[in-house]
């Protein structure tokens, strides 16, 4: 077991400790990232079926209040280590208003990157900057705290919305998986996105206020 594997252990555990049981949370500009909490089922429920919602989620499919208490059962429980992912809920960082979530999936120890993913879950919280800012701060904890190189996403070729807000964000296109995705009954190619750690460091050193606690 290499000093480099342990290391990397000790700081996921202590962001797991900070962010679970020390209850921390991290800032942007207008958002901030905490734990997800079992309180948080109404939020989610408010607007999860909504269709301008889904049609961009992985499942497309109604989910009732059960399957849904299940699903935050287990996201409030995730270990980035020893789940391979992570979900946190993004608030408005004056109000307190829940937005939505944003995860990393597929954390890999071995090749150090991960899939990213994120909901704003009201239609009129979009276009306000949010998305954008939570996908720093997530990135900003991607890079500075689990020591992870590369993150990717995919997103459907229609969505450009999402495409703009990610760029800004620092993501840039690496390719293309083509009718990569089954939406509507039409099949929509998927775009693949990704940023390494060296191109957000340009940007958000270590030592600047995105991301901290």
């Amino acid at each position: 077991m290499s000093k480099e594997f342990i290391e990397q252990c000790f700081l996921w555990n202590i962001f797991i400790f900070n962010i679970l049981q020390m209850k921390l949370m991290y800032y942007g500009e207008c958002v901030c990232l905490r734990a997800l909490e079992l309180e948080d089922l109404d939020d989610i429920l408010k607007h999860w079926n909504n269709l301008e919602l889904r049609q961009y989620l992985s499942s497309q499919t109604p989910m009732s209040r059960q399957a849904e208490r299940q699903w935050l059962e287990r996201a409030t429980t995730l270990d980035p280590w020893r789940d391979g992912g992570m979900t946190l809920a993004i608030e408005d960082k004056k109000t307190k208003e829940f937005l939505g979530t944003v995860s990393l999936f597929t954390i890999s120890s071995q090749h150090k990157a991960a899939e990213f993913g994120i909901a704003i879950h009201n239609p009129e919280n979009l276009s306000k900057g949010y998305g954008t800012d939570a996908t720093r701060v997530m990135l900003w904890i991607a890079f500075h705290i689990l020591g992870l190189n590369s993150v990717f996403l995919r997103t459907l070729d229609s969505n450009k919305r999402a495409q703009k807000a990610y760029e800004k964000a620092g993501f840039k296109n690496a390719g293309v998986t083509r009718q990569g995705a089954f939406v509507k009954g039409t099949f929509h190619d998927a775009i693949i996105m990704d940023i390494l750690k060296e191109e957000f460091l340009k940007v958000y050193p270590p030592g600047t206020e995105v991301g901290k606690p």
